[in-house]
Formats: C-alpha cells, structure tokens, sequence
C-alpha cells in the first residue's frame, strides 16, 4: 500500500508576505514581485511590478501555488527568483522530479485541498492547512513524474510553437493594416478620411460590410442534452476551450448556426468580447455571436484589432453586451479587395497550423489526465519499468538553468 506523507514533511513551503507598497517600482529595481495569477503565464510568470524590500521569496524550479481568493489552487513554475507576496506560497521538493511529482499530486488531489480553504467568497488555505495535507508518496514517484513530464513538455513545445505562428501572423497584420507598410506601399497615395490619413483607394465601411454576422438566440432549454443528440451549443465560456470551442451541451432544436473556422464572440455579461474559433458546426446561443468572411484571417484579425473600441460601445454597467446593430454599424477601414486575399493566402496556413497543435494539445492533455489518478493511485504499476531518473533529472536542470 502506498504510504502518505505530509506536505511539510517531503517538501520546503514558504508563504509569501507582500512588502511594504512604498518599495513598489514598475522601473525592474529588486525582485520581480509576484502577488497572484495576475501575474501568472501559461508556465512561468511576467511580472511587472518590482519590490526593493523583499520579505520572502521562491528559488528557480519551484512551484508556485495561490492559496488566496478565488484563484486558489491554480499554479505556474518559477523561471527566476521572485518576491512571494501573501497571495502565493511556494513549494520544492528534495528534486526537481520530487516538485514535478508534488504538482501533478496536487493537480489530482486540488478538490480535496480546496475544501478545507475557509471563506465561502474568499476561500483562503493557511499555512498550517497547506504544510499538514497529506498525498501518497511512493517509492516510484519519480518515475510518475517522468512520464507526465513528458507529456507536460510536448505540450509546452506545441503551445510555443502556437505563440511564434500567432506573433507572425500578427506582426503582418499590423504591418499591412495599421501601419500601412502593405506590399507596394512606397507608391501609394493617402488621402483624409473620418478615421486619419488613408492608402488612397481603401475605404470605410461598416463591420457588416466586410463580414457576416449572425447574432445567436437560445433554443429552448427542454431540447439541451449532454450526451450528444442534435447539434452542439455554443453559449458563453462554458464552451469556450483554450482556442477553440468545445462541446458540452447539444440541442435538438438549434435556430442559428455557425460553422468551422467562424469567429465565435461572446456578446453579454462580463466576457463580452471573449472570443475562439469554431472547430465544427454549432448552434449559436443567445450569449453570443458567429463572425465570417469570405477571407477569414483577415477578419480574425480585424476583428481583435478593433476590440477595444468595440469594448467601449457596451452598453450596461453590470452587464455589458452588444447589440447586433452595434456590432453591425461599426466603421472599419477595408483594403482592396487583393491585399486582403493576399493576406489571407499567407496567414491561413499559419491558422490551420496553430488548429492542429491546439488539437494535440488537447489530446495529451486528456491522456496525461487519465493516466494521473492511476499512477498515483497505484493502479498502474511502474516499478519495473527502466526509467532513468537521473539522466531526466539532469535535463530538468539545463532546461532550466
């Protein structure tokens, strides 16, 4: 039977204290000052604030662990040292392969953690709660850490590869279209419009001129089911996945549709702007709206260039929302019909490219997280398997020296 140990027990905790907020500095004097996800990167954090009077701090490797708020429990890796504000801890084990394996514990036993946070708004987990937790710890946990590690790793690979496709295809965008560096531009001739100085021959039209917009409207509740039937529903976040929608919810009685590669934006409530790319056909909620164009990158594009003036047209103070007239008389500045093809010949592989690591990302995700609760359990037994613990654990370190 695997033996459990406390946290404090396998592990170095140090809970953040914040520093005095007039050693606060935006100019990078100090420690980098980490208080909560604010800070947080999809592994590593980005800090903008800065303390000279650091009260508590992580070492490289370690992990960072909320324990305040709603955000309790989520984690990110330190890259470098920080100053560790009371919105964070930090955990290290004896190894790096110990710490990786005390995160996928604490992944797999979050729930059970989570429920002993007090405050029912504000759940927060103590420093004796976080030290007294107890998770198996067997003899083979490295090598548990090892096999999730890869699949953490690929994972990681993949979503790099996705940020430099995305960087590039926006770096275009706002050469061509903002800052009218376009192909040829050293001909061009620019004339006065509503919106500035404009490449002579590029006109202002409205947002429903250069894209379809089809406003979503709920079927009726009785038709929803989780098991398949019908048509999937996007509605909101909840069917938002990391990138691109996901299904949760289906209908037998779907109104309004939008297909694959269609921008799907949320339009009430306080996402109202959150948007993904649809992976498939969907119903379309009343929560939000689909968004196509007969050159899709483009309008992808254009659309998250426009957002925050889009944002400041919401109406409603607690829940902001968008009307399809709003949506649809929004001015916008459109390029000629062949600088927009040609955009779109050269950034639609790059979208289709981000699709499918998105897809595996998903799908490694889903196996590393079955696999998690039957290594730790013991259900699967590794023992016997030749894993090399030493030589993974030297790579871990040069990977983060």
């Amino acid at each position: 039977m695997t033996k459990t140990m406390s946290l404090e027990s396998i592990a170095t905790i140090t809970m953040g204290t914040s520093p005095k907020g007039t050693s606060y500095n935006e100019q990078g004097q100090g420690l980098p000052l980490l208080n909560g996800p604010t800070e947080f990167g999809h592994s590593h954090p980005d800090c903008t604030l800065f303390t000279t009077e650091s009260k508590k701090q992580c070492e490289r490797g370690d992990l960072i662990f909320c324990v305040r708020g709603s955000t309790t429990g989520r984690m990110n890796w330190a890259d470098k040292v920080y100053s560790l504000g009371r919105g964070v801890c930090s955990i290290r084990g004896a190894t790096e392969l110990d710490t990786r394996y005390l995160k996928h514990c604490l992944t797999d036993r979050l729930s059970e953690l989570l429920v002993r946070a007090g405050g029912a708004t504000m759940p927060n987990l103590t420093q004796d709660t976080i030290r007294s937790f107890k998770i198996p710890f067997p003899e083979c946990r490295r090598k548990i850490a090892s096999i999730l590690s890869a699949y953490d790793d690929l994972i990681e690979n993949n979503t790099r590869r996705i940020a430099i496709l995305e960087e590039m295809a926006q770096v275009v965008y706002r050469e061509w279209f903002v800052n009218f560096k376009f192909p040829g531009h050293e001909n061009a001739k620019f004339v006065e419009s509503e919106l500035g100085k404009i490449p002579e021959g590029w006109e202002i039209r409205t947002l429903d001129e250069v894209a379809d917009i089809t406003m979503g409207t709920s079927p009726k509740s009785s038709t929803y089911n989780d098991h398949g039937e019908g048509t999937p529903l996007v509605n909101g976040p909840v069917e938002f996945g990391d990138k691109f929608t996901q299904r949760v919810k289906w209908t037998t009685d779907p109104k309004r549709f939008c297909d694959a590669g269609d921008l799907v934006v949320c339009v009430r409530g306080s996402t109202t702007g959150k948007y993904v790319k649809s992976d498939g056909v969907y119903c379309l909620g009343r929560g939000v709206c689909g968004i196509r164009g007969k050159h899709q990158s483009f309008v992808d594009h254009l659309f998250t260039d426009q957002l925050p003036s889009l944002l400041a047209k919401t109406g409603g103070s607690t829940f902001p929302s968008w009307t399809g007239p709003q949506l649809n008389s929004h001015r916008v500045l459109s390029p000629p019909t062949a600088l927009v093809a040609r955009f779109d010949d050269m950034i639609a592989p790059k979208q289709r490219a981000v699709f499918a690591f998105t897809r595996k990302n998903t799908n490694l995700r889903a196996t590393r997280d079955l696999l998690l609760p039957k290594l730790i359990s013991g259900q699967l037994n590794i023992e016997k398997l030749d894993i090399d613990t030493g030589v993974i654990e030297e790579e871990l370190l040069e990977a983060s020296a």
